[in-house]
């Protein structure tokens, strides 16, 4: 059994294109907090999906061996050497499969090449998959995430080969929404997931297993998004709920009056209904 290896934030074309080099059977061995994480400190908030986030979408794609390796200053200032022994004492695996790219080691100093070598001396194979190219340009996790904080929301979704979503716990709000009509579920996402540009958009709810029709209001600053489903009803507070990012509807506007701010929901709201028709 192979085993494909890296950080994968995101699970992009790119990423599953080496997910899938593993074989249908094939596990994932991935990193924890992500090695940019670490080399640009707790405060950055640039992931593509949460650890939990990850986690389900490899459970999704049905792939069950998952196992996850700490990443941390030490694990950062290991030998090409050391790292590789690392690998071949997980000892459930025959080789494993990375990307093209694919650095380790003390100042990425290990390379698809030094791996092969490394691994080869404990009886392990090393594939290396090609870029996966959209347009002639390799899919990258960067290039999603500036496309996300442009808005391009239907570029960023083809890369990912999904809408981009985002995990969080329902909270207390001030209730403002419900004054006007439209109550909402206030998502809180952790620190580091990286939210779309702030502003409207449209999108589906997802809690538990039942998928509704919403619309939102992306605040990135407190990692927050709140979601009006206008077919829920009760008190989810605490409990988990996930949005899909379909569309971009506007940028924030000041309302100058209550009224106007009803005004701007409502048409969010069918802007919304509108574009989610289609999907």
């Amino acid at each position: 059994m192979l085993a494909a290896l890296g950080a994968f934030d995101g699970l992009h074309r790119g990423h599953m294109k080496v997910i899938e080099a593993a074989g249908p059977e094939g596990g994932v061995v991935f990193f924890e907090p992500l090695p940019k994480q670490i080399f640009g400190g707790f405060s950055w908030k640039k992931r593509l999906t949460t650890p939990a986030e990850r986690y389900e979408l490899l459970r999704d794609k049905g792939i069950s061996s998952i196992i996850t390796l700490p990443f941390d200053g030490f694990t950062a200032a290991t030998t090409p050497q050391d790292f590789s022994k690392l690998l071949a004492e997980i000892g459930m695996f025959d080789g494993f499969v990375v990307g093209y790219d694919f650095r380790f080691g003390s100042g990425a100093s290990g390379s698809t090449v030094t791996l092969r070598e490394n691994l080869h001396k404990f009886g392990l194979s090393v594939a290396v998959v090609e870029p996966e190219n959209v347009d002639g340009v390799p899919v990258k996790s960067e290039e999603i995430r500036n496309l996300l904080l442009k808005g391009d929301l239907s570029r960023a979704s083809f890369l990912l080969d999904r809408a981009y979503g985002a995990t969080g716990v329902v909270s207390r709000g001030r209730g403002f929404g419900r004054t006007l009509g439209f109550p909402t579920l206030n998502i809180r996402v952790p620190d580091s997931k990286l939210l779309p540009l702030r502003g409207s958009y449209a999108t589906f709810a997802r809690i538990g297993c039942t998928k509704l029709k919403a619309v939102a209001f992306v605040v990135p600053e407190r990692n927050l998004v709140e979601v009006h489903v206008p077919s829920l009803k009760g008190d989810l507070y605490g409990a988990q709920a996930s949005v899909e990012f379909i569309s971009f509807l506007r940028a924030p506007t000041v309302a100058e009056s209550e009224i106007m701010l009803k005004k701007l929901i409502k048409n969010d709201l069918e802007r919304s209904m509108e574009v989610l028709r289609e999907w």
